[in-house]
Order: structure tokens, then C-alpha cells, then sequence
């Protein structure tokens, strides 16, 4: 092989992977645009799931406060759950104090 034809070689060597750097690069931003997607989807399911919850356990509570015969179980273990909740919250209030 002659110079001439090593430097050629290169050249092309060079070009096609400036090619696939390029190419690459656009992946790379297309990926990030969909992740950036996906994260903001997953946060309002998440916020979606809580609001959910929070609408079961307030119905749940209401059921249980109606009085509904057999439900005595079901009314102390919600009011238990409910209280730790309060204990959770003034523990968390008490160390920020």
C-alpha cells in the first residue's frame, strides 16, 4: 500500500465513524427525551397510586365508621394503623424540632 492509499483508507475510517459518533449522538438524545418521559409518567402514577390509596383508605374508614356489624376487626386494626400513622408524624415533627 502506498501512503496515498494508507492516508485514503484512514480518511474513510475516520469519516464513517464521524458517521456513527453522529449517529450515536442522536440516539443518545433521543433516549434521554424518552427517559425524561417515562420519569415524568412514572411520578404521576406514582402521585396517581397515592391519591388512589388515600381515596380507599378514606372510603374504608367511612365504611368501618358506618357501623356495619362484623366489622369491629376490620374498625380496630383501621384505627390502629391509624394512630401509628400519628405517632410516625409527631415522631418526625419532634426530631425536626
Amino acid at each position: 500500500m502506498t501512503n496515498r492509499e494508507v492516508i485514503e483508507a484512514l480518511a474513510a475510517d475516520v469519516e464513517r465513524l464521524m458517521r456513527m459518533h453522529e449517529s450515536a449522538m442522536a440516539e443518545v438524545a433521543s433516549l434521554r427525551a424518552k427517559s425524561a418521559e417515562q420519569s415524568a409518567k412514572i411520578h404521576s402514577l406514582q402521585q396517581q397510586l397515592k391519591e388512589t390509596k388515600s381515596e380507599l383508605s378514606r372510603a374504608t374508614l367511612r365504611e368501618i365508621a358506618g357501623g356495619a356489624a362484623g366489622n369491629k376487626a376490620a374498625a380496630r386494626t383501621q384505627i390502629n394503623r391509624l394512630v401509628r400513622e400519628v405517632d410516625r408524624c409527631i415522631a418526625l415533627v419532634s426530631n425536626k424540632i
